[in-house]
């Protein structure tokens, strides 16, 4: 087995001969019981033969590779498992990535939107509780950043500088840390938790969107956004599209925006934008006809806003939902990071 092409490629790794591995009371497996061709798994570099093997622990077994390029020990890596038979993985960190924070947002899908109204609610007791006077001025700046109802580039600009990875996000998490600690007893156990799981899913988010696609992906970003006066929260997807596919056609770059919002009047929101060129296609996807009533007649104003914008060609629809709202955003998510169906729980015997 090789480690060393671009991207990374572990190939033919064979599983120790000895019927049990050093390391564990279990028996060893053959590679089509332990992995499944296209699964994403971690693996942690164990340490190296005397042969000059890289020995790897995958789902607590472990197997031995010749690796081209350097891997520390204790480093840990994302797989995807190319063919079972002889084992062949590829290094996968954005979709590895991907997975993880698919699974932790799914796990708890409220948590996200009720940790974000959270910190705009005690932006407004910031002033008059005297427990928030540390955090005040950081809790006010989130807020104003938040979307208001007046199109404005320079604070969605600043709501993802603060919430997705720019310059102050590090200060921002250590907010969200410090208030999901709760030590005032302002929030209540249940509150608390969901801050500190707003915090674990922003990391998750910052690490995953700092990571490079892969020369087969297409790049393909997630960040969170929210409302002011809480009139809604959510997140949005990012698609760009593969250079190399814009290259071989001539044509132009295209990208595609997902909306994934849960608004207080309106209920679940789905918008997908397509651009490509002066040609933009939307459609919005509601929860009920009574919603899709007003929105469809707010389409044509919009189509008639785009078009002054510059594209030649604007058509937007809108329909009531045929899956929930998180059923969509995981196959979209699953759609651009080219995973296969991603089991948010895995249970062994």
């Amino acid at each position: 087995m090789k480690i060393g092409e671009s991207p990374f490629l572990l190939k033919g790794i064979q599983l120790p001969v000895a019927g049990r591995n050093e390391d564990s009371d279990k028996s060893a497996l053959s590679a089509p019981l332990l992995f499944g061709q296209g699964q994403v798994v971690r693996g942690e570099v164990k340490g190296l033969t005397a042969e000059g093997q890289v020995l790897l622990e995958i789902g607590g077994q472990i197997v031995a590779a010749r690796s081209e390029v350097a891997l520390k020990p204790g480093s840990a890596l994302w797989f995807e498992v190319q063919e079972t038979e002889p084992l062949w993985l590829r290094v996968a960190d954005k979709k590895g990535a991907a997975q993880e924070l698919l699974r932790q947002y799914c796990a708890d899908p409220a948590a996200m939107g009720k940790g974000l109204r959270i910190l705009l609610g005690l932006a407004l007791l910031a002033d008059a509780e005297s427990s928030l006077a540390d955090q005040a001025v950081a809790l006010q700046n989130f807020a104003n950043a938040a979307i208001g109802p007046e199109a404005d580039s320079g604070r969605i600009i600043r709501l993802l500088a603060m919430l997705g990875g720019g310059p102050d996000v590090g200060k921002f998490h250590q907010l969200v840390a410090l208030l999901g600690e709760d030590r005032g007893g302002l929030l209540g156990k249940g509150n608390a938790a969901s801050l500190q799981k707003l915090g674990l899913l922003l990391e998750l988010q910052d690490d995953f969107n700092a990571l490079p696609a892969s020369a087969r992906q297409a790049q393909f970003l997630l960040f969170p956004c929210a409302f002011a006066m809480g009139a809604g929260v959510g997140q949005w997807l990012v698609s760009l599209d593969r250079g190399e596919d814009q290259a071989a056609t001539g044509e132009d770059r295209g990208y595609t925006l997902s909306f994934f919002l849960e608004m207080s009047r309106l209920g679940e929101i789905q918008i997908q934008l397509r651009a490509k060129g002066k040609t933009l296609q939307g459609e919005c996807v509601v929860s009920n006809e009574e919603v899709r009533e007003y929105l469809a007649l707010q389409l044509v104003e919009l189509e008639e806003l785009l078009g002054k914008l510059g594209y030649e060609s604007v058509h937007f629809s809108c329909r009531v939902a045929r899956v929930s709202m998180l059923e969509s955003l995981k196959v979209g998510f699953e759609t651009a990071a080219q995973l296969g169906n991603v089991r948010i729980v895995d249970l062994t015997a």
